[in-house]
């Protein structure tokens, strides 16, 4: 029989491997993940440990593996491609008419898997019964690019008859990626408390691995370098990730600053993204320039570089809230749109707390390349060091407004899923060649 370690969601099985780890899913979970797994036999397994999550947990780091649902309808839409292809090639070489086609639009694929619930389905199967419970019908299985008759029927000796719920589910999806198939059945909002289950236990307690073989360590090209214009901006960054993003923290990588920030301003980071550009370094980058006239300038300058398909230049997002901010310069106290002009990162910070300066931005001088006045935040060290010193709980100062961080790191991790995204993309469209 051998033993085998699988990967399933709920009661689906997404993909396995017999006597052997196989696929290495660590990137899916967390050390805390690792933890005894409730198995339905009663055999007490000499290690009872496995990784286990929910969908909700494991759901943003798919997104930063690139398991989008653009990838999912590209992913689909190749494998119709390929269907297509093998079978009028067939028809050709059999001097057979050209076949007609009626294959499920991705968006029906899409429907399909968000009204299933991995959690509830059956696993029991009934090899008596005619009409045993599916997913769906199989004249309706007829319309997945991936369908064979042979191998549809060959999972019994009898056609049709050995599907239970469970593996009926896995084989309309079983087409997609596994880690695809999470994400189409994260569309339905229920199914976010699903369990995600990589079980090693039983291959561990058979011999046939090492629990310290399963880890949770991240590839290198999983990661993202964020590169910004100083070292307080990269600590502000990570420490606003490292509270609002822990789940997917693991997956940045910063410039190491023992030896002092190497390249302070606007000017140092476009050489540094100019160095990565003239020697293609292999790496995922995202350099993040401040909401200000220097910044700004910037941006368009690093852009017009010649930059990898794994580089993003991002520039902090416009805010509703900076339209009518406290300013002051020659003409005294007013109020002003430092969008584009003033906005560092510290002006994303809560700037309401107990005991901080009053907030006020100081214009200095004019931008040529933007066309604006350049302006700074008074005061920002203070504001910067107060949330360094956050640690999540209300404190002397009080809570703390993240709304303005939230949509600064909306930006950074959407520059990173589209940069996962668009190489899994690349993947696949390969697979067309």
């Amino acid at each position: 029989m051998g033993t085998y370690i699988t990967l399933d969601i709920g009661k689906m099985e997404l993909i396995g491997s017999k006597n052997d780890p196989g696929i290495d899913h660590g990137r899916l979970f967390h050390e805390n993940d690792r933890k005894p797994i409730e198995r339905d036999q009663d055999y007490a397994y000499e290690c009872p440990n496995g990784f286990q999550a929910t969908l909700s947990e494991v759901l943003p780091r798919l997104e930063m593996l690139g398991h989008t649902l653009s990838v999912a309808r590209q992913e689909y839409e190749s494998a119709v491609d390929i269907n297509i292809r093998r079978r009028v090639e067939y028809a050709k070489d059999a001097g057979e008419p050209e076949p007609s086609f009626n294959f499920f639009s991705f968006d029906e694929i899409l429907e399909i898997a968000a009204e299933l619930d991995p959690s509830a389905l059956s696993t029991a199967i009934d090899e008596d019964d005619e009409q045993p419970i599916r997913i769906l019908a199989q004249e309706l299985m007829e319309r997945l690019p991936w369908y064979d008759a042979w191998d549809y029927a060959g999972r019994s000796y009898e056609p049709d008859t050995v599907f239970s719920q469970s593996t009926s589910a896995e084989y309309v999806l079983g087409g997609f990626h596994p880690y695809t198939v999470m994400r189409l059945l994260a569309e339905n909002p229920g199914n976010l408390n699903s369990l995600v289950t990589w079980d090693y236990g039983p291959l561990v307690s058979n011999g046939y691995a090492r629990e310290e073989e399963f880890t949770c360590s991240r590839r290198d090209q999983d990661c993202f370098l964020i590169v910004t214009e100083g070292g307080s901006d990269a600590a502000m960054l990570r420490h606003a990730i490292g509270l609002l993003r822990p789940q997917i923290a693991d997956f940045f990588r910063y410039i190491d600053m023992e030896e002092g920030y190497p390249f302070s301003g606007t000017g140092q980071l476009h050489k540094f993204m100019q160095g990565l550009v003239a020697m293609r370094v292999p790496l995922n980058v995202v350099a993040v320039y401040d909401n200000d006239a220097e910044g700004v300038a910037a941006h368009g300058k690093t852009n017009a570089l010649k930059l990898l398909a794994s580089y993003r230049v991002c520039i902090l997002p416009d805010l509703d809230e900076f339209s009518r901010f406290p300013t002051t310069g020659p003409t005294g106290l007013a109020m002003g749109d430092i969008n584009r002009r003033a906005a560092s990162l510290e002006c994303y910070l809560d700037l309401s707390r107990r005991g901080l300066p009053d907030v006020v931005v100081q214009w200095g001088g004019f931008n040529d390349i933007a066309g604006s006045y350049q302006g700074s935040l008074k005061g920002k060290t203070q504001f910067m060091n107060d949330f360094l010193g956050y640690r999540g709980k209300e404190d002397r100062r009080g809570a703390y407004d993240f709304m303005k961080l939230e949509k600064v790191l909306d930006v950074l991790v959407g520059a990173c899923v589209e940069i996962a995204s668009e190489a899994a993309a690349s993947m696949q469209a390969m697979r067309l060649r």
